[in-house]
């Protein structure tokens, strides 16, 4: 199977393999007691959940995309960006590699 589709990343078994620790951090943060944790000292927190340098690199930089070609679900990636308050229009349009106001742009002339 193809781990990339139309530009898209695919979520296979070896990429969420890959990025275990990033999903399973974002999973926390459905505990309300977990967010609070995080958003007081992420760093801290993502260093207790046991990720990788380079993924708490990309969670500090909300690398969304990294984030997902390092194996983050966008299920669960959207989990982060909630409690770092931003919206899924914001992630996917990170992730397009437009800003929200290209995105908005776009929508108009649909």
């Amino acid at each position: 199977m193809d781990d990339v589709i139309g530009g898209a990343l695919v979520f296979t078994g070896a990429r969420s393999r890959q990025g275990y620790r990033l999903n399973k951090m974002a999973m926390s943060l459905t505990v309300a007691e977990n967010r609070a944790r995080f958003q007081a000292s992420e760093d801290s927190y993502m260093r207790g959940m046991g990720l990788t340098e380079a993924e708490i690199d990309l969670v500090r930089r909300r690398d969304w995309k990294g984030m997902l070609a390092q194996g983050g679900s966008i299920y669960l990636i959207i989990k982060i960006a909630g409690a770092v308050g931003q919206s899924l229009p914001q992630v996917g349009t990170h992730s397009a590699g437009l800003t929200l106001e290209e995105f908005h742009a776009r929508r108009a002339r649909a």
